[in-house]
């Protein structure tokens, strides 16, 4: 490990992997921060915000800042090249990302990425000019974006220009598997834009887009649920939660009326947990060592008004370690955490239910995968389940 810096801030519990290097006139890693074996990291300003995880052989040359905020995670062999990469919280870079594809060691080659933005592995970026994505922007896999082009057979003095362009996608935008977007596009707020589509102007907000080029096909008319329907919704997930726990061995028994589930993940991932389904909870909640409680609720209700309903808010009605709030209508997370705890988050984001954003996601690992990941492990692995309860296995980070 080699760390070259006019200025060094490592916070606490920082783990950094062999063979890593990290060079810049300021170095800032956050609390928890953890960087994979083989990265070379080199910025002007080299940030990365508390509990971010940076993947094995990631590269980033930034010549005057690479800053990204809490709880970021950037895939293995993910590559930046650019002037400058500002991200906000819960940035997910996948797997071979690149930043780059030529001219983005120019004067204009800036990235600006707002609070929760995903690209999926293999994305290209390339930044000759700045790319502006806006919250919640996402993308599946193989897309690219390019700013400039050019062709020595189609010359300026023939007739022809090169194309140099900003790219801005506004916050809640979807892109497709394998889509592209061109020099100067600018995609307005919410719309969807189907696999495999060419976006070479223009597109509105909330439509649905699709094409080579691509082309408003309809506009986007959605009804959010609202009370039982809303919670109707919310239930189906939680009930597709506990089918994911039974295959994790991970023991979950519903309650008759299937709006509250008990979790009994034994001593290898703590105490025994109650869930329930809730149209507005109230606090507050303490729950106890042996039974965390955790609840889901598409509102809050404060026990008190006046002054004193900002002593018994969320933040303090579940700030106890037995008790957690789920809040999917404004993405918000309060309390404990726990295996359990975390693996639900991560089981509400996989369904556009995003809540908290101080930590990277998990989840608990079946069983039937950590047994085979353990077949290289000293001794003979145990082919068969042991007499008695499964122990449930250990965390599995997630985008």
């Amino acid at each position: 490990m080699v760390i070259r810096a006019g200025r060094l801030e490592i916070g606490p519990g920082c783990t950094i992997g062999p063979g890593t290097v990290l060079a810049g006139d300021t170095v800032t890693l956050g609390a928890g921060v953890t960087i994979g074996r083989g990265c070379d990291l080199r910025a002007g300003r080299l940030s990365i915000g508390p509990r971010s995880e940076i993947g094995a052989g990631v590269t980033v040359l930034a010549a005057e800042a690479f800053e990204v905020g809490r709880a970021a995670r950037i895939s293995d062999q993910v590559r930046v090249v650019c002037r400058s990469l500002v991200a906000g919280t819960l940035l997910y870079l996948g797997h071979e990302a690149t930043v780059g594809y030529g001219g983005t060691t120019e004067s204009t080659a800036t990235l600006r990425l707002g609070d929760r933005v995903a690209l999926g592995p293999r994305t290209i970026v390339n930044a000759n000019h700045p790319v502006d994505l806006g919250d919640d922007v996402g993308t599946g896999s193989d897309v690219t974006f390019w700013t400039h082009g050019y062709h020595f057979g189609h010359r300026l003095l023939d007739g022809y220009r090169a194309t140099f362009a900003p790219i801005v996608l506004e916050p809640g935008v979807w892109l497709g598997y394998h889509c592209s977007v061109m020099p100067g596009v600018r995609v307005g707020a919410g719309t969807i834009v189907a696999a495999g589509a060419v976006v070479a102007a223009d597109l509105p907000a909330g439509c649905l887009a699709a094409g080579v080029p691509a082309k408003v096909k309809s506009p986007l008319r959605p009804v959010p649920p609202e009370g039982a329907a809303a919670l109707d919704a919310v239930r189906d997930v939680l009930a597709g939660w506990a089918g994911e726990l039974a295959w994790k061995q991970v023991p979950v028994v519903a309650d008759p009326g299937g709006s509250a589930w008990t979790v009994d993940p034994g001593a290898t991932l703590g105490p025994a947990h109650r869930v329930r389904l809730v149209l507005a909870a109230a606090g507050p909640v303490t729950g106890r060592a042996d039974l965390v409680e955790v609840v889901v609720a598409l509102g809050y209700e404060a026990a008190h008004t006046g002054p004193e309903a900002a002593h018994t808010g969320p933040e303090a009605a579940y700030a106890g370690p037995h008790a957690a709030l789920f809040l999917p209508r404004t993405g918000r997370l309060h309390g404990a955490t726990s295996a359990v705890i975390e693996d639900l988050r991560d089981h509400l984001r996989r369904h556009a239910l995003p809540c908290g954003d101080e930590r990277c996601f998990t989840s608990i690992t079946p069983e039937a995968f950590t047994r085979l990941r353990r077949m290289t492990a000293a001794g003979p692995p145990a082919l068969q389940p042991a007499a008695g309860r499964p122990t449930p296995q250990p965390m599995e980070r997630h985008p």
